[in-house]
């Protein structure tokens, strides 16, 4: 009975978008700009490359747009990825998406959390304790997301609103009654400096602070008038997170000239401590949990949909095709990934995962991208209700940018890199398996 349930459209373009803005905003903006300052001397510069960021990640929107337009199905670039190559495409990212990517994510993010919730509760800076918060916390979001899509959801848009009006009302003081100066705008640094800068490493930290920008799109059996809301969804949060970013770095600079912030890691919490004294810093800390939380919950809610899509086709463990008959939510993919998450929340080995998988991420992202134009070649029978603004300009924009993200990170790092291509090849032989038999346990 469960394996025959479908899941239910309980989720409107609000819901969608809050998703996005979820998954986005998270930690990255309060820790990014400092490092950032190392490489950009001056101030203009900073607040360029978010903007530069966040068009290439426009580009990649609009793009990603169109193919949820014609694909709006559980799972999202899984989909794309199989409709373009074949099962095979979309099972490798799914296969390191389900052993690495989402729970590596779950695991880290939890335990950030638990760091800063150990400002205001010193007995989590004891690891013991610390391993047990965060376990607790992917069990109690798993809970949730168990008992419904419109709980889980419900949760998502709490979080990202009350971080949404924090963030603004961090803005708006900043700049009424923040002790900052105009000043430093005008001031920069002596240091060499190439406009090339502006597209090298210091662009791969904005891309990927920019990134989750398409978290709705595995929700797709779950959003209403989904060929419309899924691009919508990711355009409104897209430009959401570019403003917000935009401002936010602005604040920084107002608070504090480009050689007091470079290198400085919290530099949200320095910005705030020169803007309103030191007590206010500890706001900084909960609006810093309040932003991976909410990406936490984003992460947890949408990654089972994928498992879900992979099981249906008979490419993954049966179980995972299980509707909850009450709460309608594949409720075993959910478990599944909990329980894996907190096992590397034990061992303490997911940072070091998830570097080794970076660049194969880079490579599925630039995949998808080349898929649009494969699927308008090989598949005219789909009819998308969204079709990507500018292309062709669009999608090659964002593609080109992404490739030359995944050569940096290559060169820069090319065992970690090679190490992340064997994990997902590791998926070969079992693709071979559920191809042959349907598992189902």
């Amino acid at each position: 009975m469960e394996d025959r349930l479908e899941l239910k459209r309980d989720l409107g373009l609000f819901d969608a978008t809050m998703i996005v803005i979820g998954n986005v905003v998270g930690m990255g903006i309060f820790i990014t700009t400092g490092l950032l300052a190392q490489e950009l001397p001056h101030p203009l510069y900073i607040i360029a490359i978010w903007i530069i960021g966040g068009f290439l990640t426009l580009a990649g929107a609009l793009t990603y747009s169109e193919l949820a337009s014609a694909l709006p199905h559980a799972g999202g670039d899984y989909n794309y990825l199989k409709a373009a190559y074949g099962p095979w495409a979309g099972f490798l990212l799914g296969w390191i998406s389900f052993f690495v990517i989402n729970p590596g994510s779950i695991a880290a993010l939890s335990v950030g959390a638990v760091k800063y919730l150990s400002f205001y509760f010193p007995i989590f800076k004891e690891i013991i304790q610390e391993k047990l918060m965060a376990i607790s916390m992917v069990l109690l979001l798993s809970t949730i997301n168990y008992l419904g899509v419109k709980a889980g959801s419900k949760t998502q848009n709490f979080l990202t609103m009350v971080k949404l009006l924090t963030i603004i009302g961090l803005i708006a003081l900043g700049f009424t009654i923040g002790k900052g100066s105009w000043h430093h705008f005008t001031v920069f640094s002596t240091r060499d400096f190439k406009v090339t800068n502006l597209l090298g490493t210091a662009m791969i930290a904005v891309i990927f602070t920019y990134s989750g920008w398409f978290a709705s799109a595995y929700m797709g059996s779950e959003i209403k008038n989904p060929k419309t809301n899924l691009p919508l969804s990711f355009i409104i949060g897209t430009l959401v997170a570019m403003i917000l970013y935009c401002t936010l770095n602005s604040i920084y600079i107002y608070a504090l000239p480009v050689e007091e912030m470079t290198g400085v890691v919290n530099i949200g919490e320095k910005a705030a401590s020169v803007l309103f004294g030191p007590v206010p810093a500890t706001l900084i800390s909960l609006l810093i949990c309040l932003a991976i939380l909410g990406t936490l919950n984003s992460t947890i809610l949408t990654a089972p949909r994928m498992y879900y899509a992979m099981a249906k086709d008979g490419l993954f463990v049966g179980m995972m095709t299980r509707v909850h008959p009450k709460y309608r939510t594949p409720h075993v993919s959910i478990s599944l990934q909990a329980a894996l998450s907190c096992v590397l929340i034990v061992l303490g080995t997911f940072n070091q995962l998830l570097t080794y998988v970076v660049f194969a991420i880079l490579l599925s992202s630039i995949a998808s991208g080349i898929a649009l134009f494969t699927l308008r070649l090989r598949r005219p029978d789909l009819r998308p209700d969204y079709r990507t603004w500018g292309y062709p300009y669009t999608p090659v924009i964002f593609i080109l940018a992404y490739i030359w993200i995944a050569i940096q990170i290559l060169f820069g790092k090319p065992l970690e890199s090679l190490i992340g291509i064997g994990i997902v090849l590791t998926g070969i032989p079992f693709y071979i398996y559920w191809k042959r038999h349907t598992l189902s346990l």
